[in-house]
């Protein structure tokens, strides 16, 4: 086997002299970066170019069949080099069948690599070229496969001294040739051309053989050569007069083999040296400052901003310095650069400009490298000459961001309130924290249970920082800035809470003498990299308006990182609204370690380099300069765990509602996740919601919509407005923090925060406070309490909801899905209960896990969600068999809807992992029972079984006897339910009968030494010691009519469909699948049953067939047929509509079509979305035939 290179030494990045002794940079480094930053021109060109070629083609380099090394042309024009990259060396020669690749690089080492015959080599990968992250982010760049070849046996050797420096103007391409045969050769070459805004010609073809390129244009004479040794040289002519990036393919054919090479081009535009010099000269005078101080360090390599911010593992190196002047050839002096390995990181320069603050250390957390135990990030104070050195804060967390707050106080972000990112497992949550100059008097100011990070001081006093937050809301589209006052009180968004792009908006700073703030835009799952801009919030607080780019080319970017073609920016320091000091890269891969550069810009675009270290980068460019101390805003003077909310009038903002319909506040704490260090996303719900849910309880509205109540202080809280009879009408998908003491005042629910408050008095703010009354269900005794003045049990489906299913629903909802629409008994699923889990279709609830989608970010019009909307209230209140419920049951259902059905009531999941109980032998032995006895009438996916098939991948935790999978295929006569037709076990004396019934009892004895948390949630409660007694099965139903005889029925996926669609497939061609389902995986509806025959397809489809009226009689099985979907089917018979299924939910609903099509011409099957989006919305017609009408 060939050897593989594990990395290239070739791979150099941006400007890689070594370090010199001097502090000065090269004297060419200013011309060397104007040169670098104009190959993002030269890309972007050769991108258009390339964009017109076969996406296939790789160079072919000839390489002599006599063994003799011939070096590989890099075809990157010398002036876009890399100074030493221009030095490397690849060379290659044909020996005992492989070819030998060897690669010189700067320093002199070398490689080898032995690769076959045509295979791919990399010779060469410029900095700008793309790449892919650690996580998910990959940039493509077309021209990166110019930089490959693969080598060929030639019967000549080709010298083609490269890389070229090609100029406007006429140039010649020089090429030896030398025959290493004893044969005569012929050789024809020609050189085409290929430029940015000119017609392509044809395009090298590789037609009859691999590498085979057809010579266009006006070819060389050819070249006799007539025997062994016998050498020739070309001059190619290649004229360049078009500015921008170009490209040359040099072909070289003999007899029947064909090779080709590029050679890229660029024709820089004229005076480009004299004009950057003069742009720099401009945009240098406007630095009105002599030193700066920045940070040598390289980039951030964690995959979210936050982390970036705070305290995850990065690659360690680097210091603090000042550079005096601020040019490129100021003098670079260390302020301090010796306390070990580590990050030096998060300036932040005195008022007075004579001392600074910074973290050093290194985070423990998601490290990509070996980390030091112990390691952790703390706050360092030192004079800006480099004495005075001290260590602020000590123990073993991580304190980042340093400040200094205008009362003298330092406050930093840390990861003390030991909380977790609800959605990343093993991250800590960074929240906001004071200390005194001396390091005591710790205090906590902010207590998101998310993650605060980015702080900085605005010049009113308050502090900006950004705040991410996922309550029932997207989970990647909102990292935005909020203030709050030094003491941590008057917590408000101030820009961009219901804004999708940008995603993150990082180091908001105060624009001097004005009242913007100068920021970086960046995405979710990115680094910290993005365009600047400004944010102005007099016009709004959310949406465009509000945002100006001062990076013209960089995009916004969302969730998905975009490509850029005009490099990254960070770190920006406004100076004015048009002047800003910033780190940037003109590349596209944000990572590389030596591409980062300081540099002044504006808001035309322009760039003056300030300095560039070629062995690390350079970040967080801080003028040292006095500045302003902030207002002094005075603390809250208060202790206690109350704060208290006046609501003026609860109607503004909410339209549509009448007034007097809003009755109550529900207020409900967002529980954060403490103690779970591990495990990825913690399954709280079967709703894509990451919390779960403290209900303190409900308070009054006044009828002129005001209230007035108190909070817990320093909770994450957030308010419904409910009915008269306690249901949802509106719910704030946002969280708020008081302090102790704090009394805030809200003028509406969802009004715009820019409105004016209503001109009348609030009827409730005149007395005092009401304090919630908690829902009856969670003022038990024998709930547990933490103590606490408002210590109320956080919400369990278990102990609080099942108990009323068991009471009042089971009784029905035990047997047969097919007569009773659900089963709505306790039995344990994988995560959840078989009752949980089948009530989830008929609630209307809120989503966080989408990414950036609108109905997740945007506010939603009242009554969207909860349980006046859902289905299951509105079936229960139009009279459901008698069923009667108090109103502490009603309560139970309506507060658990509109907590977004949550689950669990903590996060801690020690023996359990993500709550998934079948796994393990447990889990073996059932599949093979299942695979053998079940998979073929219940298939799932290739005779598998999916975690969340409630039908049967259950256990009752009393009994394990009685379980579903034990019960269902039990013969009556063995006591069984026999609900599958005919009985699968005669009796229990059945061997696969005895294996499942051996597996579920070793599991419920797991159980019992080690309880799932939703079971711990009910230990000394009422809901442990219900009892629950199963009703006896009815009768077996009536089985399925047998299939039409052969010659009657023809089903529609043996014949031809006139047109068909569906809205997604698997490989993306938007076909229907006949007789599978989109994924090409078996059909399957109801989360059970396996259909042989069938059409499967995805919202929005339609599949038209034309019948000509041949036939009588439409047959087919219609639901959705994926976990979480909503479809409806529609049958159209020449466009008059047959059949319209309502909403139907993903494997649940099933039915069962027979529609009459005689004189049918053209049957049009058509499957919609229910209008809320495509998610998830596969959809089968099962079986689908028509039938000739019978014979008379």
């Amino acid at each position: 086997m060939p050897r593989t290179v594990s990395h290239l030494p070739l791979l150099l990045l941006l400007l890689v002299a070594h370090a010199r002794a001097s502090n000065a940079p090269p004297p060419d480094m200013v011309q060397r970066d104007w040169w670098l930053r104009e190959s993002l021109t030269a890309i972007s060109d050769w991108e258009d170019i390339l964009a017109r070629l076969p996406e296939g083609d790789v160079p072919i380099l000839p390489v002599p069949t006599n063994g003799e090394a011939v070096e590989w042309p890099n075809p990157i024009p010398l002036m876009l080099l890399p100074d030493d990259d221009a030095k490397a060396r690849v060379s290659v020669r044909f020996a005992e069948g492989k070819m030998q690749v060897e690669r010189v690089a700067p320093d002199g080492r070398i490689e080898r690599q032995a690769v076959k015959p045509g295979e791919l080599v990399v010779g060469y990968k410029h900095p700008g070229g793309g790449g892919k992250s650690h996580w998910y982010h990959s940039y493509v760049r077309r021209f990166d496969r110019l930089t490959t070849f693969r080598p060929k046996p030639a019967p000549f050797a080709l010298q083609l001294n490269a890389p070229l420096d090609l100029r406007r103007g006429k140039n010649e391409v020089v090429v030896a040739l030398c025959n290493v045969t004893d044969n005569p050769l012929e050789l024809k070459l020609s050189l085409q051309s290929r430029v940015r805004d000119g017609q392509p010609n044809p395009p090298p073809s590789q037609g009859g053989g691999r590498g085979r390129v057809e010579p266009q244009g006006d070819p060389h004479p050819a070249l006799p050569l007539k025997g062994r040794g016998v050498k020739a040289e070309a001059r190619l002519p290649a004229e360049l007069s078009v500015e921008g990036g170009g490209l040359l393919l040099l072909t070289v054919a003999a007899g029947t083999e064909s090779f080709w090479l590029p050679l890229l081009t660029y024709v820089e535009p004229n005076g480009l040296e004299k004009a950057g010099a003069q742009r720099d000269e401009r945009l240098l005078r406007e630095v009105a400052f002599d030193s700066l101080l920045f940070v040598k360090r390289k980039p951030y390599t964690s995959e979210q901003p936050f982390m970036d911010a705070h305290h995850c593992h990065n690659p360690p190196g680097g210091g603090i310095y000042r550079l005096s002047p601020v040019r490129p050839d100021g003098k670079v002096t260390p302020v301090v650069d010796s306390l070990g390995d580590g990050i030096y990181r998060d300036l932040c320069l005195h008022w007075n400009a004579k001392k600074l603050l910074f973290a050093f250390g290194n985070g423990i957390e998601r490290a990509h490298a070996p980390v030091v135990p112990g390691q952790s990030y703390h706050i360092y104070e030192v004079n800006v000459d480099g004495t005075g050195l001290r260590q602020v804060t000590f123990g073993p967390k991580n304190d980042c961001e340093p400040f200094y707050l205008p009362d003298g106080r330092i406050g930093f972000t840390s990861d003390r309130s030991e909380h977790y990112v609800m959605c990343g497992s093993n991250i800590h949550a960074p929240n906001l924290f004071a200390v005194n100059p001396d390091g005591s008097g710790l205090r906590q100011l902010s207590h998101n249970v998310f993650n605060d990070f980015n702080p900085s001081i605005l010049p009113d006093g308050r502090i900006i920082y950004d705040r991410w937050e996922y309550n029932e809301r997207s989970v990647t589209s909102l990292h935005n800035p909020f203030t709050m006052r030094p003491d941590g009180s008057m917590v408000a968004p101030y820009y961009g809470n219901a804004t999708i792009r940008p995603n993150v908006i990082m180091f908001p700073r105060a624009v001097p003498g004005s009242t913007k703030v100068m920021a970086l835009f960046t995405g979710h799952h990115g680094q910290t990299h993005g365009p600047i801009g400004l944010i102005d919030v007099r016009k709004g607080a959310d949406g465009d308006a509000p945002i100006t780019i001062l990076t013209p080319g960089v995009p916004v970017i969302g969730e998905k990182i975009q490509d850029s073609r005009r490099g990254w920016f960070s770190d920006p320091w406004p100076l004015s609204e048009h002047l800003f000091l910033c780190s940037y890269t003109p590349t596209v891969q944000p990572w590389l370690e030596r591409s980062w550069a300081l540099y002044v810009g504006d808001r035309y675009g322009n760039l003056a380099l300030i300095y560039r270290d070629p062995a690390i980068s350079c970040a967080e460019p801080v003028p040292l300069v006095p500045r302003p101390r902030p207002h002094l805003l005075p603390p809250i003077e208060a202790e206690g765990a109350d704060a208290s909310l006046v609501l003026m009038d609860v109607y503004e903002g909410l339209a549509g509602v009448p007034r007097g319909e809003a009755k109550f506040l529900r207020i409900i704490e967002d529980v954060p996740r403490k103690g779970v260090h591990e495990g990825g996303v913690i399954c709280t719900s079967g709703t894509p919601i990451y919390t779960v849910k403290r209900i303190f309880g409900t308070v009054p509205i006044e009828p002129d919509g005001s209230a007035h109540f108190a909070v817990p202080a320093d909770r994450n809280v957030y308010f419904e407005v409910l009915d008269a009879k306690h249901r949802e009408i509106q719910r704030m998908r946002s969280v708020v923090c008081l302090k102790p003491g704090e009394r805030r005042t809200c003028i509406g629910c969802h009004e715009p925060r820019t409105a004016a408050p209503p001109n009348r008095l609030a009827s409730a703010a005149s007395r005092e406070p009401s304090r919630p009354t908690p829902p009856p269900f969670l003022g038990g005794a024998s709930l547990p309490r933490d103590g606490s003045p408002w210590s109320i049990p956080v919400l369990s489906f278990l102990r609080d909801v099942q108990p009323l299913l068991n009471a009042k629903c089971v009784q029905c909802h035990t047997h047969d899905r097919a007569a009773s629409a659900v089963i709505l008994t306790d039995d344990l699923t994988d995560q959840l209960t078989i009752g949980y889990q089948e009530l989830l279709p008929y609630l209307s609830v809120a989503n966080a896990m989408r990414w950036d989608h609108p109905d997740d970010v945007y506010p939603r019009p009242p009554y969207t969600y909860g349980s006046k909307v859902s289905r299951l209230t509105q079936i229960l209140e139009a009279g459901h068999h008698d069923v009667k419920l108090s109103d502490d049951d009603w309560q139970r259902l309506f507060v658990w809807i509109d907590a977004n059905a949550v689950y669990y009531d903590r996060y801690e999941t020690p023996h359990w992992p993500n709550r998934s109980i079948f796994g393990g032998a447990q889990r073996k032995a059932l599949d093979e029972v299942h695979g053998r006895r079940c998979a073929p009438c219940h298939s799932t996916v290739g005779g598998a079984s999916a975690p969340r098939d409630t039908w049967w991948l259950s256990l009752n935790r009393r009994d394990p006897k009685l379980s579903r999978a034990l019960m269902a295929p039990l013969a009556r006569t063995a006591g069984g339910w026999a609900r599958c037709g005919e009985a699968v076990f005669a009796n229990a004396d059945d061997p696969d009968y005895k294996a499942m019934l051996a597996a579920l009892t070793s599991l419920r004895a797991a159980l019992a030494e080690r309880p799932r948390e939703d079971i711990l949630s009910i230990q000394g409660t009422e809901a442990e010691r219900q009892q629950v007694v199963l009703p006896a099965p009815p009768p077996p139903g009536p089985k399925k009519p047998p299939a039409p005889p052969e010659g009657e029925g023809v089903y529609l996926s043996d014949i031809p469909w006139e047109k068909a669609s569906a809205g997604w497939t698997a490989n993306k061609d938007g076909v229907p699948r006949r007789d599978k389902d989109v994924e090409d995986k078996p059909l399957r509806l109801g989360g059970s049953r396996a259909y042989r025959k069938g059409i499967g397809t995805h919202a929005p489809s339609e599949i038209v067939y034309r019948l000509d009226a041949k036939y009588a009689r439409f047959l087919a099985d219609v639901g959705a047929a994926e976990d979480g979907g909503t479809v409806i089917f529609r049958v159209y018979a020449d466009d008059k509509l047959l059949f319209d299924s309502g909403v139907l939910h993903g494997l649940r609903e099933v039915k069962a079509l027979d529609l009459p099509v005689a004189g049918v011409r053209l049957l049009r099957l058509v499957v919609t979305d229910a209008g809320d989006g495509i998610i998830a919305d596969m959809a089968n017609w099962a079986g689908a035939q028509v039938l000739r009408a019978a014979p008379r």
